[in-house]
């Protein structure tokens, strides 16, 4: 049974144990050449066998070791297609727990190899299933939106380097704050 204070603390100090997860494909950051685009993804099953990708979408940038990604994630569906719709299975915050990581695990491993100029993740219902919010127009807004956003926060200081949050009304972005070694017009 799920204890009323254990929901608090995970809330609070978003600190839930994250899904077992691994990459099933996708270059690592030595392989990739940074000169295409390229789809990292990793899998994730829960408890009650919901299975979830999250595909992290790569970007060339015109300044020379400059990425920018696009974080997607859903679940798969009976049909085996995967929608980013609620699955309402009382599993949020671990699943939320195990996106964090995932994203922080590709920070760390990526920042050593490009300049991530920046990760954006959009907390938007896919069109058939609605949003939790339908009143509000800005996703970030809405329930969902909240509690991927408290997660990224809550944890960004764990990360080696320094990055921060610009939110925006149906997305947010993770970018680091810190110039861009590559760059030639901070010279």
């Amino acid at each position: 049974m799920i204890k009323l204070l254990d929901i608090l603390n995970e809330i609070g100090d978003a600190s839930a144990k994250p899904f077992a997860f691994k990459k099933t494909s996708g270059d690592s950051a030595e392989e990739y050449k940074g000169n295409d685009s390229n789809n990292v993804v990793y899998e994730f099953t829960t408890d009650k066998q919901t299975k979830y990708i999250v595909s992290i979408d790569l970007d060339v940038m015109s300044t020379p070791g400059t990425i920018q990604s696009k974080v997607v994630f859903g679940a798969q569906t009976a049909g085996g297609v995967y929608s980013w719709d609620d699955t309402n299975l009382w599993e949020q915050y671990r699943v939320m727990s195990t996106i964090k990581d995932i994203i922080f695990e590709f920070i760390e491993e990526w920042q050593d190899h490009y300049y991530i100029h920046k990760l954006e993740i959009s907390p938007i219902k896919s069109t058939d299933g609605g949003d939790d919010d339908n009143d509000s127009i800005d996703g970030v807004d809405s329930r969902r939106g909240k509690l991927y956003l408290t997660y990224i926060k809550k944890n960004l200081p764990k990360l080696s380097k320094p990055y921060g949050v610009r939110v925006f009304n149906d997305y947010f972005l993770i970018q680091p704050k810190f110039e861009n070694p590559n760059d030639s017009s901070y010279d």
